[in-house]
C-alpha cells in the first residue's frame, strides 16, 4: 500500500522544453504551507521535493497536466548545497527511453551552483 502523492504541493512553477529534455524552475517561499515547521530557523526545502519537482516537471513537459506518471526507482541521488527560502532552484533534465518507462538524469542548480544530482526511473500511465 502506498500514501500516494499529496497535490497541490507546487514542486516547479515553469516548464519549457529543451532539445532532449526540459528546464524547470521553482522559487522556494517560507511561507508555502508545505515548509511550516521545517528547521523554524533555518527554511530548508527538502530534498524529496526536489525529486517531485522532478516528476512535476516531467508530467507537465509530456501531458501538460500533473500526474498520470509515477516514480519507479531512484537510481541515485546526491543533494550537494541546501537550497532554502528565497532560493530559485533550476532543474535541467534530460530524458530518454521511450513510453511506458522514461529515464531521466536532472542537474539541480542555485545560482547557477549545483544543489542537487538526480537520476530516476518513471513509468508512464499512457
Amino acid at each position: 500500500m502506498t500514501a500516494g502523492r499529496q497535490v497541490p504541493l507546487t514542486a516547479v512553477d515553469t516548464v519549457e522544453a529543451q532539445d532532449g529534455g526540459c528546464v524547470g524552475r521553482k522559487r522556494v517561499r517560507a511561507d508555502d504551507p508545505y515548509l511550516a515547521g521545517h528547521f523554524p530557523s533555518l527554511t530548508v526545502y527538502p530534498g524529496v521535493f526536489l525529486i517531485e519537482g522532478v516528476q512535476q516537471m516531467l508530467e507537465l513537459h509530456l501531458d501538460g497536466a500533473v500526474g498520470g506518471i509515477e516514480l519507479v526507482s531512484v537510481e541515485s541521488a546526491r543533494f550537494s548545497l541546501p537550497v532554502l527560502a528565497g532560493d530559485e532552484v533550476r532543474f535541467d533534465t534530460r530524458i530518454t527511453g521511450d513510453r511506458p518507462l522514461l529515464s531521466t538524469s536532472t542537474h539541480c542548480t542555485v545560482d547557477g551552483r549545483r544543489c542537487a544530482r538526480i537520476a530516476a526511473i518513471w513509468r508512464c500511465a499512457s
